[in-house]
């Protein structure tokens, strides 16, 4: 994972933050490697690996009207989606710059979100959501993902306080002449999270239905 982790081009902090493990500096560049390093600096400037449908509106497109549907039943595939939570999202890039078929930020508040669905593989998006340090990324069931999303059209968040404890509660901005709308009730915040939630794999982890955790 350390690696995998170099490569999407975080520093050994982050890494070392996420996986609680040493990283030796000189392991974040492959000196050795001109081409591998190349191909990295012109990636990063190009956005290459990021897969977009060309009519689709970033800013606008609700992830559960592109989710992909079984031909028979017409239900999603997947049970399971992503969501962010935009009120503690603190805008640092980190699941954008890593999953970028999936993840975007929007450009109203600087927040991460989601556009499409499962747009990465398991393993790319697990990374994403450890390495985000407020744990705003979470699981939830498809119809939760409907409501939130609804409910998020209405959201009016106050960006000053991205760095302090995000309890809007409704209240007005300078001279009153705005209204931050509170903080969205999710299942994943109803319980205790330990730090980047779900990888150590706890049973009832608050993330899941109990004993749903695919990593226990």
């Amino acid at each position: 994972k350390v690696r995998r982790m170099q490569e999407f081009g975080l520093n050994k902090d982050a890494i070392s933050n996420t996986l609680g493990v040493a990283v030796d500096e000189t392991l974040e560049k492959d000196e050795d490697n001109e081409v591998m390093e190349k191909f990295k600096e012109v990636t990063a400037e190009s956005g290459f690996g990021m897969y977009v449908e060309e009519d689709i509106d970033l800013e606008t497109v609700e992830s559960h009207t592109t989710v992909e549907r079984d031909d028979d039943t017409g239900d999603p595939v997947r049970t399971q989606m992503v969501y962010v939570d935009e009120h503690t999202c603190i805008g640092c890039t980190n699941c954008a710059m890593i999953a970028q078929s999936t993840f975007f930020m929007e450009s109203t508040n600087g927040r991460a979100r989601v556009f499409d669905q499962w747009g990465d593989d398991d393993e790319t998006i697990q990374i994403a959501i450890e390495t985000c340090p407020v744990d705003c990324i979470h699981y939830v069931p498809y119809n939760e993902l409907i409501r939130l999303e609804v409910e998020r059209r209405e959201q009016n968040i106050n960006f000053k306080a991205r760095l302090v404890n995000q309890s809007d509660n409704g209240r007005g901005g300078y001279g009153g002449g705005s209204t931050y709308t509170a903080p969205q009730k999710i299942s994943g915040n109803m319980g205790s999270r330990c730090n980047n939630c779900p990888s150590r794999g706890c049973k009832n982890c608050p993330m899941y239905g109990v004993g749903q955790n695919p990593n226990f």
